[in-house]
């Protein structure tokens, strides 16, 4: 199976994604926003259908976020998480300087905190400063 990186996503695709995900359903002029002010995002196809994606915001200072990484149930394991991580972790490096802090947040969903573990990625403790979230207008 050839897995093909690609840098773009419809509003449509994402809204399919996130659904099939179960994630909260987005506004589709939310989403347009959200995509647009998008700084990387990556669509893996495999046999011409889009099977994960995932998106990153950065400052382009020292702070970026990884967000919203799926993919669909029967390719996980693949591969494909790896190689849309990747991607995101180089677009991000490319754009920074050498000797630059970076400081890249994301939000694991349950039991997938051991995926990001492998990237270098640390759970905060009390000692290293909790990262926290709030939910604001819904589920």
């Amino acid at each position: 199976m050839e897995i093909i990186l690609e840098p773009d996503i419809s509003a449509e695709e994402y809204m399919d994604f996130r659904e099939g995900a179960g994630w909260a359903k987005i506004k589709p002029e939310r989403v347009k926003a959200l995509l647009k002010n998008t700084a990387f995002l990556v669509r893996a196809k495999a046999d011409g259908k889009t099977v994960g994606i995932a998106r990153s915001l950065f400052d382009f200072g020292y702070t970026a976020y990884i967000a919203d990484v799926i993919v669909k149930p029967e390719f996980q394991g693949k591969g494909i998480g790896r190689l849309m991580i990747e991607y995101l972790l180089s677009k991000i490096k490319e754009n920074s300087a050498a000797d630059d802090f970076l400081m890249i947040n994301l939000l694991a969903a349950p039991g997938k905190s051991g995926f990001y573990e492998k990237f270098g990625f640390e759970k905060r403790t009390e000692e290293t400063g909790w990262g926290m979230c709030i939910k604001l207008n819904g589920k």
